[in-house]
């Protein structure tokens, strides 16, 4: 079983990669931790003129930083880095590495009876057009994650 993580950074991912790592060791499953970073091409052209390498880096360092922790604890996991238009990337890999889950971050917002994929252009992509299952968990910006765990990414 391959569990595939849309993964935005170490803190706002927490609940997400925690969620999907417990999945995957409990099914005896591989974890594929995806980064998917803005073209700068397609985003405009202030962004391709002060495009560097250094979020492409520093993306490919957080997800080795949580890689090595999720390994240290008895997880299979394996990490992406990749550049293009963040939903239809995921959706890419998805059929690339023949997923059978995406787990996928999505926030709380204030207002009562909004549903999160109104205002969430990329889940609502997920949601609409995700050849595999969808996990979904709820990021809460005022949740209080124990910065020891996130420093070891305990599961």
């Amino acid at each position: 079983m391959k569990v595939l993580v849309a993964f935005s950074s170490p803190k706002r991912s927490y609940r997400v990669v925690k969620a999907a790592a417990n999945y995957s060791k409990a099914m005896g499953g591989e974890l594929v931790l995806l980064r998917v970073l803005p073209d700068p091409q397609k985003v405009g052209v202030v962004a391709q003129l002060i495009a560097t390498d250094r979020p492409h880096e520093k993306a490919q360092s957080q997800i080795q930083e949580v890689e090595e922790k999720l390994k240290d604890q008895g997880v299979n996991v394996t990490g992406i880095v990749k550049i293009g238009e963040v939903a239809k990337e995921i959706i890419k890999v998805c059929s690339e590495i023949k997923a059978d889950i995406l787990f996928l971050g999505t926030a709380k917002f204030a207002k009562p009876g909004l549903f999160f994929i109104q205002r969430d252009p990329i889940v609502r992509y997920l949601v609409d057009n995700c050849p595999i299952n969808l996990c979904l968990i709820r990021h809460d910006d005022n949740e209080n994650i124990d910065p020891s765990d996130l420093d070891k990414f305990k599961l």
